[in-house]
């Protein structure tokens, strides 16, 4: 392809982001992208003139608090008599038409503001080598030439900026108090991955913590909370595979009191897997997001939602923008995400509970977790875990330190590890008598070890 093809093919992708824009912004529920979008671009950065005037009247009308669609910014238009200039009513209801998804906008409004950014430095420059060649003082010239380049890099931008922040102000602000999804556990906009082995338990793991969020149910402790609204994405089990498991945990909030409302849960099955990284996937499931507007997405596993090689900083950083574009969607869902961890090396008593793939997934979430396995006596028969960070929390929250089988729930939190049960029957050596906690081992005081031999 010849620079003069490339040219023109950018040329036709500019001109379609300009229409999905504003297309987007002219939508029902535009409120939160409106917000993103006025502060990245300003009306130069449009290419087209009657893109720059729909775009005024957009954001003077949303200002207002108006309803803003095609009818009352046609309407706008009119009064300003501009609205023949912009291609008449039609035109604005052929921008809502050609949007796929309201949740691209953001990234196109970057893309528009990076392109009007290089035409602001390549009309500055033509300005500079103009004043060049007409002659003059050619320290006033460079300082013109700068000062244009300055503008160019700050238009529409420096006027936003905030003042300068010192420290006695800093300190005097007020902490911004969570919008908590669930309380104490994860706030809007969070995300959380979870790993552990094959057959780990985290696919349970978390839609016991969207069934129990959804019914108004503390994920890890007999506690009420506010009920929320779910989205639950499997890319690896069938509707058949899940129902059992969601049925039998519906019924176990209900033995709780509570009651699983079906509008708070949303459910997407793809066993095959998606490829977020490709656009139809993506927007499909944007679209998906956007009518459900979860507080709470779940989504998994991770190895499942891009066809690419996982371990390519390539493929994580697209899968990476595709799941940011979905809390923008809903926005701002705490999100929990499932992904697997490697298999265990020779030799090595625990696994790696890092997650497969690029080393960006180190670094990406708030919250990064694995459920792993515990050494403890008798951990084997109480499917005893122990849940261990694989990252370094970026808030402080209230995390159990272990998990074990549950009874009526998949898994059971324990608040801080050795307070466990010890399995019955179970034999314990004199050895393990001495290494228990405190706590069990003042339950043992004045049994003589046949009897102990029974309790454990």
């Amino acid at each position: 392809m010849s620079e003069h093809e490339v040219a023109n093919l950018r040329a036709e992708e500019l001109a379609y982001a300009e229409r999905a824009t504003l297309g987007a912004l002219l939508m029902p529920g535009a409120e939160d992208a409106f917000r993103s979008i006025v502060e990245t671009i300003s009306e130069p950065d449009l290419r087209e003139v009657r893109h720059r005037t729909i775009y005024a009247v957009i954001c003077s009308v949303r200002v207002t608090g108006a309803p803003c669609d095609p009818i009352t910014v046609a309407a706008e238009l009119q009064r300003r008599g501009e609205l023949s200039k912009v291609g008449g009513a039609p035109y604005l209801h052929q921008l809502v038409q050609e949007v796929p998804t309201a949740a691209h906008a953001v990234s196109y409004a970057a893309e528009l503001r990076e392109a009007g950014l290089l035409r602001a430095v390549a009309e500055a420059g033509t300005r500079a080598v103009s004043r060049a060649l007409a002659g003059g003082d050619a320290q006033e010239v460079a300082e013109a030439s700068v000062a244009d380049m300055q503008a160019a890099r700050d238009r529409g931008l420096a006027v936003q900026d905030e003042p300068l922040l010192h420290l006695d102000e800093f300190l005097d602000q007020a902490d911004d108090v969570p919008e908590w999804v669930i309380p104490g556990v994860l706030a809007r906009w969070d995300r959380l991955i979870v790993t552990a082995g094959e057959g780990g338990g985290k696919s349970l793991f978390l839609r016991q913590m969207a069934m129990r969020a959804l019914s108004g149910l503390h994920p890890f402790k007999r506690a009420r909370i506010a009920p929320v609204r779910v989205m639950i994405i499997d890319v690896e089990n069938s509707r058949d595979q899940a129902r059992p498991w969601i049925r039998s945990m519906a019924a176990a909030a209900r033995e709780e009191g509570a009651t699983p409302r079906s509008e708070n849960l949303v459910l997407e099955f793809r066993p095959g897997g998606l490829d977020l990284t490709n656009p139809a996937d993506r927007s499909w499931l944007a679209r998906r997001v956007e009518q459900a507007r979860p507080d709470l997405i779940t989504i998994g596993p991770l190895y499942k939602l891009a066809l690419g090689n996982p371990n390519e900083e390539e493929t994580a950083r697209g899968l990476m923008s595709a799941l940011e574009m979905l809390r923008t969607a809903s926005g701002g869902a705490a999100m929990l995400i499932e992904a697997h961890s490697p298999h265990a090396a020779a030799g090595v008593k625990r696994r790696d509970l890092r997650p497969i793939g690029s080393s960006l997934w180190l670094r990406w979430p708030e919250f990064g977790f694995g459920l792993s396995p515990s050494t403890e006596v008798g951990a084997e028969a109480l499917r005893l875990m122990d849940w261990l960070p694989w990252r370094g929390s970026r808030s402080e929250r209230s995390w159990p330190e272990q998990f074990m089988q549950g009874v009526t729930w998949p898994w059971q939190a324990i608040e801080y590890a050795g307070d466990a049960p010890i399995p019955l029957p179970y034999t314990l050596t004199a050895e393990q008598v001495a290494a228990l906690p405190p706590e069990q081992r003042a339950g043992l005081a004045g049994l003589d070890d046949d009897v102990q031999q029974e309790v454990f």
